[in-house]
């Protein structure tokens, strides 16, 4: 709705562009340096500490004071040199649109504390098993958003969906404290650099912060090598990024974050067979879900977009755009959750020098696929390198895990797996005919597509779904 609601008010425009550069280096940055790796690093430390509240909350005041002090100075920084940060992120815009850039980039620069101080609420909620509040506080940014979009857009233009960024990165971090307090976790003005706890996530940081800093970083350079592309084509990239992102939250992302939670309890009690199960149900998990939302994406993706976003300022063009982009980063929406889970499962098992240096490698990667791919695919191009890069990191890290620990996928997995892609065949086949036989007729298009994937999904999984509702908590067990 966020999206579809920007694209109808500005459509994918220089300024959208401008607005998407200025957004993605404060959200690169407190991703790359703190909300990514402070999560990382976070949860493996603090869950040596959970049967003991008061020390746990004398640990949580420590990094939020932490934060709230690196941050600061970090965005102080970034104010002094914005106008150089500009020049840097956005060589290929013009003098106007780098202006536009640089008073968004400035509105949304408290984005960085913010956030900051958000993932380390984050990880001491899900060390606790507490996800639901830093999950569902996105929805409250989307309405802040939506609102400072809706009401604002006409006073101030597209300034209004940065100030909607950054009211709402507030609300979030104040939709945290009662969950806080309801687990017992008190924030306290102090700040014990001497903690054992402090020293243990020091040695873990920058392992952490190389091996969760692939995925934005890579967004980030794409990103900038899309400046030299037409107007509206990184524009493009982040609407088709946004629904490409739509399946990783929906089932990755839940998977990944208890998964990380999960894995680092049973490192701390040697429980290899539980790591193992666990693992193996991810696997599942992801391949059942994200098959089918790849075929979906690739096949029905401009439908979708049209649906979605085609009104208003956004044009058939702009769908054509998108829809480019979309293919690129669709084909490779399994590979990029899968990767993500294994950094965690190193993460979870106090390794982040693995992920770390498959990472540094992968960025390399990136930006010479990017570039080599640009000027024949345009926008596809950058986004089919992230895919591809994804698919590196995933093989890199499974081969290392399975050498390491002799790990082996079970049985019941590999055949869970073959049943997924092979309902994939049959759904492609199902949904090209669709295409032809609905073709101009995008709602009901839509409709039968999605019927269609549920109905062969169903009938291949129906016996993993109905085990899924019949056990409690499987939630927690996913």
């Amino acid at each position: 709705m966020r999206e579809a609601i920007q694209a109808y008010l500005f459509g994918a425009t220089l300024l959208v562009d401008a607005f998407v550069i200025s957004f993605n280096f404060p959200e690169m940055i407190q991703t790359l340096f703190f909300s990514g790796a402070t999560s990382a690093f976070l949860i493996p430390v603090c869950s040596r500490y959970l049967n003991d509240p008061e020390e746990f909350s004398k640990l949580y005041s420590t990094f939020m004071n932490l934060a709230l002090l690196v941050t600061g100075l970090v965005s102080l920084g970034f104010l002094a040199l914005s106008g150089d940060i500009m020049r840097l992120i956005a060589p290929g815009f013009t003098p106007e649109t780098k202006r536009v850039a640089y008073y968004l980039f400035i509105i949304m620069i408290p984005v960085i504390t913010l956030h900051a101080l958000l993932s380390v609420m984050k990880a001491f909620l899900n060390a606790r098993e507490h996800f639901a509040a830093p999950e569902l506080s996105g929805v409250l940014w989307n309405l802040a958003f939506i609102a400072a979009a809706l009401l604002l857009s006409k006073h101030i233009g597209i300034y209004s969906l940065a100030l909607g960024v950054s009211v709402g990165a507030l609300i979030q971090v104040f939709y945290q404290v009662p969950y806080l307090r309801r687990h017992g976790i008190h924030y306290r003005p102090s700040l014990s650099l001497r903690h054992p706890a402090v020293d243990e996530a020091r040695r873990l940081f920058t392992g952490a912060l190389i091996a969760t800093s692939i995925v934005p970083i890579n967004s980030f350079v794409g990103r900038i090598i899309g400046s030299y592309l037409p107007a509206g084509e990184v524009a493009g990239l982040a609407y088709a990024f946004r629904i490409f992102i739509l399946p990783f939250s929906l089932f990755a992302v839940p998977a990944y974050t208890v998964l990380f939670s999960r894995l680092s309890t049973l490192h701390h009690e040697g429980d290899w067979e539980g790591t193992r199960a666990h693992v193996d149900s991810v696997l599942v998990l992801l391949f059942v879900t994200l098959v089918p939302s790849t075929i979906f994406l690739c096949m029905m993706g401009d439908t979708c977009i049209q649906i979605l976003y085609q009104r208003g300022a956004f044009t058939p063009h702009d769908t054509a755009v998108t829809y480019r982009a979309l293919l690129g980063y669709s084909t490779g929406l399994l590979f990029y959750a899968l990767s993500i889970c294994f950094v965690r499962v190193f993460n979870a098992m106090h390794d982040m020098r693995t992920p770390a240096i498959v990472g540094i490698t992968s960025i390399a990667l990136n930006a010479l696929v990017a570039w080599l791919l640009m000027p024949v695919l345009g926008n596809m191009g950058i986004s089919l390198a992230t895919s591809l890069v994804s698919c590196y990191n995933f093989l890199a890290l499974y081969l290392i895990f399975r050498r390491r620990t002799g790990y082996i996928p079970s049985h019941h997995t590999k055949r869970e797996i073959i049943k997924a892609v092979t309902a994939g065949i049959i759904l492609t086949g199902l949904l090209v005919i669709l295409k032809f036989a609905f073709f101009g007729h995008p709602y009901v298009l839509f409709a039968a597509g999605t019927l269609t994937t549920l109905v062969i999904y169903g009938f291949f999984f129906k016996e993993y779904y109905f085990s899924l509702l019949r056990r409690p908590g499987s939630g927690s067990s996913a």
